[in-house]
């Protein structure tokens, strides 16, 4: 960052004449009785700054949100299932091959969830000398406030209901060791096995192959800023990954860090898509009437309905713990 673009330096350069000018006229006693505040000499920024929250990654990530359910207490997903085959013509038993479906389900849990924002003609007033709109800025938190609890909801879970990283439908093994203590070869072994795997259990079928390998930040800047084979190339562990496997995108959640299953790291290679897993959001976020609680004080609710992640296909992703 440039000097210029932290001081006004032409206020600088004019300072040395305006204390010579000015010096005369303080009255140095005043200040001892207390005339001369700290506080007068404050300048106020105008600007009111917001919080910064680390990146909503699951809602990035391309998983659907179903919205049925409405209030049901649980959500029942249905998928079918072709079974048989036929059976050489000429059987001496008479047997013939025999083609059926079958159907398999799986039921999820909804939890309710609610908060309430309020405030009084004083604190609308007070934001306004502050140059903004208090109640623009409650229904801005809330709607920020409900997208991060979808980012959890989505990757560790909601009640008895798992998440992406610490569901244990997916098949899960443990890494050879921390990020911090793989050699670079031993990091792009550990991803690239992972993904193979995952590939290799579902026998390449499209519909069910990671695009998508969600890990913890320090695992992905540790991927970025480490170069796999310094003798033959300058490309780092993370950009070989991305030219051996085009069609995985590689991201990062502060959340993987500790979201796996025993609080430790997990990293997760899976598919995105509607045939493995939907996010179940029964209700979405819902603001509620401007409730007067009297002649200078307000009220708004609100309120969602969410059951969170329902994985359909057991092996359409694969963990790695402790990364």
């Amino acid at each position: 960052m440039k000097v210029g673009q932290l001081y006004n330096i032409d206020s600088f350069k004019a300072m040395p004449e305006m204390v010579k000018d000015r010096i005369s006229n303080i009255k140095f006693a005043d200040s001892y009785n207390g005339t001369v505040l700290e506080r007068n000499l404050t300048q106020v920024d105008p600007t009111v700054f917001e919080k910064k929250y680390p990146e909503l990654t699951f809602l990035n990530l391309g998983i659907d949100a179903d919205n049925t359910g409405g209030y049901a207490k649980r959500i029942q997903s249905l998928r079918t299932k072709d079974n048989g085959e036929f059976a050489f013509a000429g059987n001496e038993t008479g047997n013939k091959g025999k083609i059926s479906i079958s159907g398999e389900d799986n039921d999820i849990l909804v939890y309710d969830k609610e908060a309430f924002a309020e405030w009084t003609k004083t604190d609308v007033e007070q934001a306004a000398l502050q140059g903004y709109s208090l109640t623009g800025r409650l229904m801005s938190t809330i709607d920020k406030v409900y997208k991060r609890e979808i980012d959890s909801i989505g990757l560790t879970g909601i009640g008895v209901n798992a998440g992406l990283l610490n569901n244990t439908v997916f098949s899960s093994a443990a890494a050879g060791g921390t990020i911090q203590t793989r050699t670079a070869q031993q990091m792009y072994d550990e991803i690239s096995a992972l993904i193979i795997d995952q590939h290799n259990a579902v026998g390449n079928t499209p519909e069910y192959m990671a695009d998508t390998v969600i890990m913890p930040v320090d695992v992905l800047n540790k991927l970025t800023i480490t170069i796999l084979n310094s003798a033959s190339s300058p490309a780092s562990v993370l950009l070989a990954l991305q030219a051996n496997f085009p069609g995985v995108k590689f991201v990062s959640s502060f959340r993987a860090e500790t979201g796996g299953v025993g609080s430790v790291s997990a990293t997760v290679a899976f598919k995105a898509s509607s045939d493995v897993m939907k996010f179940r959001l029964p209700v979405t976020l819902n603001v509620g009437e401007i409730i007067s609680k009297g002649s200078f004080q307000w009220k708004v609710d609100a309120m969602y309905r969410c059951a969170g992640l329902d994985i359909l296909e057991s092996t359409g992703g694969r963990i790695l713990t402790g990364l």
